[in-house]
């Protein structure tokens, strides 16, 4: 029987996106745990830290294969998983080609959908909560976005950058706010930011979702019991840890198989901070 590993930076583990690692997680050990597997799970300080814990897993046998998430430009983590002769499972995007095992996902179809659906509800000044631009599948949120204005003919895309906590959500929706117009509707690329764009809107003079619609991305528990729940994508995170689970399994089954497997893509979950457009903003101060 195997062991594989799930790591994932220690502030991640202290935010309120542990939600989206917990069901993750879950569905990891759904998969694995019938079959005799287990799963060890570590909070990593720092890139060079989660280097370190994947050279003495290789070294010392205890893991067969791990979870890599959060790829970024020129990573350094697949090649040494491939010098040690550690398997892993990639969670990505479509656009990540190669052989390796991974459950991907279309950011850009995503971003898509979610803007369509916004569309419908009359909004048309959108604005991108996005990640660290250092992190593939934000850049590629943020260009999907960008490419769909401009062929929306929807003006200059209204754009702000968060590093996935709360805090830095509350501050950039403070800095879309400042925008004349404000936007209508604003689409996060984490949960954490979007509660804390929620928390902070009261004392910006904006009423949700009258006045503003707020978008997560990941459907993690601390956005189904917020008060008002927050619209999410309706990814199913404990499927998708599921497919991972699937993956590595794979990896360890004899003969050995590198299995690439497609995320639906997901449609918002239209909870209390959607709505359709009721006037404009301009006077929410007032």
């Amino acid at each position: 029987m195997s062991t594989f590993g799930f790591l994932a930076p220690q502030d991640l583990w202290d935010a309120r996106s542990e939600m989206f690692f917990s069901q993750v997680l879950a569905g990891v050990e759904d998969e694995v745990a019938p079959h005799g597997h287990t799963v060890v799970t570590l909070a990593a300080q720092s890139p060079a830290e989660e280097m370190a814990i994947y050279r003495r897993w290789a070294e010392d046998g205890a893991v067969r294969a791990v979870v890599l998430r959060d790829l970024r430009e020129g990573d350094p983590r697949p090649a040494l998983l491939d010098e040690l002769g550690l398997g892993y499972v990639l969670l990505g995007d479509v656009t990540q080609r190669g052989e390796e095992a991974a459950v991907l996902v279309d950011n850009a179809a995503a971003m898509r959908a979610v803007l369509a659906e916004l569309r419908s509800l009359g909004h048309e000044r959108i604005a991108h909560l996005g990640g660290p631009a250092d992190l593939l599948h934000s850049r590629l949120r943020r260009a999907a976005f960008l490419a769909d204005v401009q062929e929306a003919a929807a003006g200059a895309g209204l754009t702000a950058e968060g590093d996935y906590s709360e805090e830095s959500g509350a501050a950039a929706l403070a800095r879309l706010l400042s925008r004349d117009p404000r936007p209508t509707a604003v689409v996060c690329d984490n949960d954490a930011m979007a509660i804390g764009a929620l928390e902070a809107a009261p004392a910006l003079g904006v009423r949700v979702p009258e006045q503003l619609s707020i978008i997560g991305w990941e459907d993690s528990m601390s956005c189904q019991l917020h008060e008002p729940p927050v619209a999410v994508l309706g990814h199913s995170l404990r499927l998708t840890g599921s497919l991972v689970g699937r993956a590595l399994q794979a990896l360890v089954d004899e003969p050995p198989r590198r299995s690439r497997i497609l995320r639906p893509v997901p449609v918002i979950l239209p909870r209390g901070t959607l709505g359709a457009v009721r006037g404009t903003l301009g006077a929410a101060r007032g």
